[in-house]
């Protein structure tokens, strides 16, 4: 049967002429089949069906329902002794094997504890690289061995999402060398520090032992359970969840999570608590956990595909070696359960639902910060990741790039000493009043006595290097900031590599950022008194500039716009309904 197409024009003449021939009641469509040939009849429904039918050219790509979008597994609650909770609403204790434990008990109060239990045994090694791309690892691989260092690529299986464009396992570049402790795999990261950066990774030899003890708090009554136990419930509330460890932010709050929830005991014989919920839910408490819900409408739109992204790209890549996909922390993503939902991020959310970033076929990657500072970073500086195309290094603002390289140290020091007219600058006219709070981080200055600095810098890398006599800028990224820093004291000089370990090493918490220059005042017995750290902007800079993107918004910005201005050469696509 010749299969008909009708355009919207044809539709639009044919469907009146269609309708005289049945006859309708108030609400309702009866169709008098005496006064109507068959053939009617059918074309009837081949027009409905056409103007109802949505776009077909996706169809090979597009999830049909909730089954098929991907679900996540956020660790929420890790390396825990006891752990305390509220249930809202009856609640049952299901096993791995899904039978029930307990069925339909009231709400109440609850505590979990780790009984007898027996951490697993690790092996540490060093891992110099992750690439999602084999041929990718292979070079790194040919590099590494070109430096006298044996190594080989492990490869990782990451996820099985239902949805196209995502890679299904990546490489690790990983020395060979394997240790007993982490203190020795850090002895040796410290001796090839010339010759490759390196993060230490470790590695489970075997399962823990131990069992979970749940007891009610309202009637002590309890039971035991050697394995992984699952609560099915309307809504859960975790006490003193840990918010921003390590972060000037960081603290403790009560949080409550939808979905479903597992309690198990992890590598190290320790409570983890993880929520299981599909990937929309589980942005509704992503976006405004990282951006304000004030912020513009169409800036939390770009936030919401972003941390989409992000989610998905992530998945089987940060916790390997862990029950769960991501954490909810800086580390993945900031993820709030129930608690800090609001309408316009869920607007924001359910408005581009299922729409991801490609690039040469691939779902990206789509790191982002707080404020850039005036110019982002290419994500090679930052991470053990191979360059992206689409995470070059941009300025904060349409138009022209900088004529003078921030890599440059002379430079840098201008820039940072300027006001330059950037889209998250402090002094831009015209600006929303949710991003007010900013003002600190767009330029900042932190002052330390010397003998203050060498403590904190001493506790955070373990080197013992005397009294501090220098620190020594050698690389700086297109944004300015730093890639390596040497430490000079009395006794030895070291070098700090990569952004977030030099933010860690000077200051108790984390610096704002790495884009920063060192200014020298006073000294006493030949070594400087005082350091003050001159700064620009807030995170690692690599991706969409959070305020920046605000502030586009603000100015008439489409969400689309904002997100091709910091992703440069993507495009974007629905891959689910």
């Amino acid at each position: 049967m010749t299969k008909l197409v009708f355009q919207v024009k044809e539709m639009k003449s044919i469907l009146p002429r269609l309708m005289k021939k049945i006859n309708f009641k108030k609400n309702s469509l009866v169709a008098n089949f005496t006064k109507v040939n068959w053939f009617t009849f059918i074309l009837v429904f081949a027009v409905l069906g056409v103007t109802c039918q949505a776009p077909t050219q996706k169809k090979k790509i597009m999830a049909r329902n909730d089954a098929d979008q991907p679900v996540i597994r956020v660790g929420v609650l890790q390396g825990r002794a006891q752990v305390d909770f509220r249930v809202e609403g009856k609640v049952s204790f299901v096993n791995r094997d899904a039978d029930f434990v307990l069925r339909g008990l009231p709400g109440g109060r609850w505590k979990i504890e780790a009984i007898d239990s027996k951490p697993a045994e690790y092996v540490y090694q060093l891992a110099v690289g992750t690439r999602k791309g084999r041929w990718q690892a292979e070079e790194v691989l040919r590099s590494v061995r070109n430096k006298g260092l044996d190594a080989h690529i492990s490869k990782i299986e990451t996820n099985n999402l239902s949805i196209p464009y995502v890679h299904k396992s990546v490489y690790q570049i990983v020395l060979d060398k394997k240790f007993s402790s982490e203190n020795d795999a850090k002895t040796y990261q410290s001796e090839i520090q010339e010759k490759t950066n390196s993060e230490i990774i470790k590695i489970p030899q075997n399962d823990s032992e131990g069992t979970l003890r749940f007891t009610n708090l309202d009637n002590n009554y309890n039971f035991d359970s050697p394995g992984p136990i699952r609560l099915r419930t309307s809504q859960i509330q975790l006490a003193d969840v840990e918010v921003g460890s390590g972060f000037h932010w960081e603290t403790t709050e009560h949080r409550a999570y939808g979905g479903t929830f597992e309690f198990l005991l992890d590598q190290d014989g320790m409570i983890t608590a993880i929520n299981e919920l599909f990937l929309e839910d589980y942005l509704k408490g992503v976006v405004p956990s990282e951006m304000p819900a004030g912020f513009p409408y169409e800036s939390l739109k770009a936030q919401a595909i972003a941390a989409r992204v992000e989610a998905v790209s992530k998945i089987g890549l940060r916790h390997p070696f862990e029950p769960f996909d991501l954490c909810d922390e800086v580390h993945c993503q900031v993820f709030s359960g129930l608690s800090h939902n609001a309408e316009r991020s869920d607007m924001a959310v359910e408005s581009t639902r299922g729409i991801f970033m490609i690039h040469r076929n691939k779902i990206t990657e789509a790191f982002y910060a707080g404020v850039c500072g005036g110019h982002t970073e290419n994500n090679e500086n930052v991470w053990l990741i191979n360059a992206k195309g689409y995470l070059r290094g941009v300025l904060d603002r349409d138009g022209n790039r900088l004529s003078t390289p921030l890599s440059e140290e002379s430079n840098v020091k201008k820039w940072i000493d300027s006001n330059p007219d950037v889209y998250c600058s402090s002094t831009r006219k015209n600006r929303p009043t949710s991003v007010n709070y900013s003002k600190k981080y767009f330029r900042w200055q932190v002052e330390y006595k010397r003998q203050e600095l060498e403590k904190i810098i001493r506790e955070k890398t373990g080197e013992d290097f005397g009294e501090l006599v220098d620190l020594v800028p050698l690389k700086r990224g297109v944004s300015g900031r730093l890639i390596d820093l040497q430490v000079v004291g009395t006794k030895k000089r070291f070098i700090i590599n990569r952004e977030l370990p030099i933010r860690r090493a000077l200051s108790n918490k984390t610096l704002y950022s790495a884009c920063f220059y060192i200014k020298k005042r006073g000294r006493t017995k030949g070594l400087t008194h005082t350091y003050i750290l001159k700064g620009a902007g807030w995170g690692h800079g690599v991706g969409m500039c959070q305020v920046g993107a605000a502030v586009m918004a603000h100015a008439g910005k489409k969400f689309d716009q904002i997100l091709t201005h910091y992703y440069q050469g993507i495009f974007l696509q629905k891959l689910y309904n």
